[in-house]
């Protein structure tokens, strides 16, 4: 891929997704091949884009420089479509970042292209220390090139105040698909004005049906082909096409009046696929956060739940790399996602360092997250240039679920044209 393609590919990568410096800088003595000591200097750059975690970097950067005094690290933080601008800009410039945040859907693009350094190897990281299928995220032909900072999986919010008062049963976490169903057509059939479940299928998959297809056994993307052919994907798709016709969900134009999340906290709807960011806004915004509780998805096939997360990288091309790596460790190891838990920013990736996280509530069970990213995972699906096929799929499954057109003959149009794209990566 020629590096104007490569800037127009990650251009379009940044608009497409709203879900997570190295030349220039003074190098270490001795190069960047050369042996860490606390006499090491430079200059290291570390971008990202939510000002949120910035207290978290701070404290994890301070931990750094407790070992290397002499390396200065510069924070550079950007608004997150600024922030691909300027990544697939310094990427085209051969001067990215030192250290920067890297998401599951431009992955691939940045790795393939020989952008980002490898990380196998690197002292003091443990892969085993985080989850399985955020660590295949962030793989590219058999080699790491990414650690995991955090992670996002998906749970189902339900409104027990709302159950109640329409007198249906609560579910239990073991429950299947035709569970799911029942409860909410138990709900919407109460008759006391709101909708069995909110969410529904949108242009985006993450709390929908990238988890309704592995759930019936399918898959979106494997081995460079598409899945949304395969019958077990179609019957993903068409569990969310069936809610939307028996009227327990609402429509994709009344989703797009009103989004799933205010008509979940508006107490308009008595259950919600959510994923790990949004519990905290319904502790600060649902007018009775104690009637709510988190279950695991529904089970078809088997039980599952997509998982996201963010990952730190390193510049292939930069001329301290290894002092690159060595930020990363502080950025990453058990201690710095203690940090990130006690500030309650997002699940932090490293195995056992959730409890703070976990804490958000204590009336909530939330581990129903963290099981699910230990259990029964699957990472969120990818390719080279993900954004080309991700925008194909609103074009493609939007009229199915507006019930316009029969989801068989949307999913296989979307397939052969995800299978175009994809070959031409």
């Amino acid at each position: 891929m020629k590096r104007r393609t490569f800037l127009a590919a990650t251009a379009v990568s940044a608009s497409a997704f709203g879900l997570a410096a190295c030349g220039g800088n003074d190098a270490a003595p001795g190069g960047s091949d050369a042996p860490l000591s606390k006499d090491s200097a430079g200059e290291l750059t570390l971008a990202y884009w939510d000002k949120n975690q910035t207290p978290t970097i701070e404290a994890n950067v301070a931990a750094f420089n407790a070992e290397y005094p002499n390396i200065k690290v510069n924070l550079s933080l950007s608004g997150w479509d600024d922030y691909w601008t300027k990544l697939s800009t310094q990427a085209s410039g051969s001067n990215l970042a030192d250290v920067f945040w890297m998401n599951g859907p431009s992955f691939q693009l940045y790795a393939s292209e020989g952008m980002l350094a490898e990380l196998d190897g690197m002292e003091g990281v443990d892969w085993g220390n985080y989850p399985e299928a955020l660590v295949t995220l962030y793989s590219y032909d058999g080699k790491h090139y990414g650690v995991p900072k955090d992670y996002d999986t998906i749970a189902c919010a339900v409104d027990k105040g709302l159950f109640e008062q329409a007198g249906v049963d609560l579910p239990t976490e073991d429950w299947t698909w035709d569970d799911f169903k029942a409860a909410a057509k138990g709900v919407k059939d109460a008759n006391i004005g709101v909708w069995g479940v909110t969410g529904g299928p949108s242009a985006a998959g993450q709390s929908t049906y990238y988890n309704s297809i592995p759930q019936a056994g399918g898959f979106v993307i494997k081995d460079g082909q598409s899945g949304y052919d395969d019958p077990k994907s179609i019957e993903g798709l068409k569990f969310w096409v069936d809610l939307i016709e028996e009227g327990l969900c609402p429509s994709v134009d009344e989703i797009v009046a009103t989004e799933p999340e205010p008509m979940f906290l508006a107490r308009q709807a008595a259950m919600y696929w959510v994923g790990s960011w949004q519990p905290k806004t319904f502790l600060d915004q649902h007018p009775a956060p104690e009637d709510l509780m988190y279950l695991p998805l529904p089970k078809k096939e088997k039980q599952a739940s997509v998982i996201h997360g963010l990952s730190y990288a390193a510049a292939a091309g930069g001329k301290n790399v290894e002092a690159a790596k060595a930020l990363i460790k502080y950025l990453t190891d058990q201690k710095a996602n203690e940090t990130e838990a006690a500030n309650a920013t997002a699940i932090p990736a490293y195995n056992g360092t959730q409890a703070k996280w976990l804490e958000l509530n204590p009336d909530w069970d939330l581990s129903v997250f963290t099981k699910a990213a230990e259990e029964y995972s699957v990472p969120y699906p990818a390719s080279k240039n993900t954004s080309a096929w991700s925008a194909k799929e609103s074009e493609y499954l939007t009229p199915a679920f507006q019930l316009k057109t029969p989801i068989e003959e949307a999913a296989k149009q979307l397939a052969d044209e995800m299978n175009t794209l994809l070959a031409a990566e």
